[in-house]
């Protein structure tokens, strides 16, 4: 078998960032979202269990809750919307704090799946439906992948937030695998990736209370093996941000 060492010479690689080269899925970041509506939720969990999602040498921090976040996101740059939802990991790498791992996103539009697993590497599915209805300060949202329920989330606003406090941008993490066309060969690229998400601006932001369930499904089991303990904080922000470049941290195969 012939293995080619640059793009074939009547290949145009100038304008295709991203497959198909004829007419690539999406352009160069950055990425704009505006006036997007999330619904976060910080929860205690087992410790053992939440280390278990996340790779060396990231470390997830013990005395840290997870993040369930659910929204609706308007990216402009499309004029496109959809509703995604994500669980987040706090780490460490080395002992130092570090920001979050991103272990799942579900959304409803294929473009926005496609497009942030192919680049980033953001560890997106789809959900054939997600709901997230807001009126008067009360939010029931939930995802439904083949026709079971596997994640559902209430919020009921209790104080909106004039003086919204400054947070200092989290570093994201992200494993990017890109599995080998070949029987039984090492994945084509496994990386840890991370991006920092910046700026990003908190235009409005109610805290409240807010109940969080995983269902069951054969196809994200996983979930229902994360113990769901206190709530410690719920919050319903509005946000404008900009997805940019990242880089790698580690890559895995070019250690052997």
């Amino acid at each position: 078998m012939s293995v080619l060492t640059k793009a074939p010479a009547n290949i145009n690689l100038a304008g295709a960032f991203t497959m198909p080269v004829a007419s690539p899925m999406i352009p160069p970041p950055p990425y704009r979202y505006r006036d997007t509506k999330a619904l976060n939720i910080l929860f205690r969990t087992d410790p053992q269990v939440a280390q278990k999602l996340v790779p060396a040498p990231l470390q997830a921090v013990a005395d840290r809750p997870l993040i369930l976040y659910m929204g609706h996101f308007q990216f402009v740059d499309y004029d496109a919307a959809y509703h995604e939802a994500g669980l987040l990991v706090p780490v460490t790498c080395d002992g130092r704090p570090a920001g979050l791992f991103a272990v799942v996103l579900y959304l409803d539009k294929a473009n926005p799946v496609v497009g942030g697993r192919e680049f980033y590497g953001w560890p997106k599915k789809d959900a054939e439906k997600i709901l997230f209805r807001e009126e008067e300060g009360k939010v029931v949202a939930s995802v439904t992948r083949y026709g079971k329920p596997i994640i559902t989330a209430t919020f009921q606003a209790k104080q909106r937030i004039d003086a919204i406090p400054a947070r200092p941008p989290d570093t994201f993490y992200l494993l990017k695998l890109i599995p080998a066309i070949e029987k039984d060969a090492a994945p084509d690229v496994l990386k840890l990736n991370s991006m920092v998400i910046e700026p990003d601006v908190i235009k409005e932001m109610h805290t409240g209370k807010a109940t969080l369930r995983f269902g069951p499904s054969p196809f994200d089991a996983f979930l229902t093996s994360i113990p769901i303990g206190d709530i410690t904080h719920a919050e319903l922000i509005v946000h404008d941000f900009t997805l940019g470049y990242g880089q790698v941290v580690v890559d895995y195969l070019a250690r052997h």
